[in-house]
């Protein structure tokens, strides 16, 4: 099985190549450190459904993403799931979405349908179940500093924080016009008596203050996905009792820095299971067995560790 395809071989002719028929993948650039084909594999297999999962890599010319998305339903696929830079745009070319889709204009989930395209994101909710499990806490009981808000995974985040009623959320970014622009939208949709608030992330003494205010720190920014990143904030603003989160599927550095100041740190794995699972169930329309899926995540790691 190659490790990913491209437009050029999403063909009838070179899938016959696997040892089943495609009807589920996971689109993104780059695509091939995705963990999601051993998941969802696990979970097909588990639930004897005949059919495969594979990665496709859309270049970043522009409409390559739309011709794989619409290759893909041409080939019978049931769905597709969306990974970094193509989010937004799997939100635009949708036919009707989820709600909180439409909130933070993002999609990481594509059904096929016959009337259309459906557009789900299954990131803030499999995010709201991995916080809740490793906390003990619903989001609505935690005050969250989210780093990175402005991003595919953390605008996704952001709008289940409002939704969910955080008592407080500060949204932290590099200073971009949409960071205030997203605030706006979501302090109109979150519960009474709930606040959203911004930061730079280029004012230090501001995230510093930040910092010391949340229960939960987020960090949805691409550092830590390479070797030698910065670290997002300065490990000696945190205090123990703290929760820090790292979205990356892997162990970083804020992990385990975060861990050695006192604080509960995880890294992103188990948002990935969580986000997986719901869209599996989008997919099929009955809960996926999760523990084939977790030890499948687990092996994986483990192989690249």
């Amino acid at each position: 099985m190659r490790p990913f395809y491209t437009l050029n071989e999403l063909t009838a002719e070179t899938l016959r190549e696997l040892p089943k028929q495609p009807i589920l993948g996971v689109i993104g650039n780059p695509i091939a450190h995705s963990r999601s084909p051993q998941m969802q594999q696990a979970a097909l297999d588990a639930m004897k459904e005949e059919g495969c999962y594979i990665r496709v890599q859309a270049s970043m010319k522009k409409g390559d993403f739309e011709r794989c998305v619409r290759r893909m339903d041409e080939l019978g696929f049931v769905g597709t799931n969306v990974t970094v830079p193509f989010k937004k745009q799997a939100f635009a070319m949708a036919s009707s979405a989820d709600d909180l889709a439409r909130l933070c204009g993002a999609a990481n989930t594509i059904r096929f349908t016959d009337e259309g395209y459906e557009a789900y994101n299954t990131d803030g909710p499999g995010f709201a179940l991995a916080i809740g499990n490793l906390t003990g806490c619903p989001l609505r009981m935690l005050k969250v500093l989210l780093l990175g808000a402005c991003g595919g995974a953390g605008s996704a985040i952001a709008a289940q924080c409002a939704l969910s009623g955080c008592p407080q959320l500060i949204l932290a970014n590099r200073p971009k016009p949409e960071l205030n622009k997203l605030a706006q939208k979501l302090q109109a949709h979150t519960h009474p008596g709930s606040v959203v608030h911004t930061v730079s992330m280029a004012d230090a003494s501001a995230l510093a203050a930040a910092v010391a205010e949340a229960d939960l720190i987020v960090n949805a920014t691409s550092l830590g996905l390479k070797d030698g990143d910065p670290l997002p904030i300065d490990p000696a603003w945190l205090r123990p009792g703290q929760t820090v989160y790292d979205i990356v599927p892997h162990d970083t550095p804020l992990r385990r820095a975060a861990t050695e100041r006192g604080c509960l740190a995880s890294d992103g794995q188990s948002m990935l299971l969580w986000q997986g699972a719901y869209a599996y169930m989008l997919w099929f329309g009955y809960d996926p067995p999760i523990e084939p899926m977790r030890e499948a995540l687990e092996k994986a790691a483990a192989a690249e560790a």
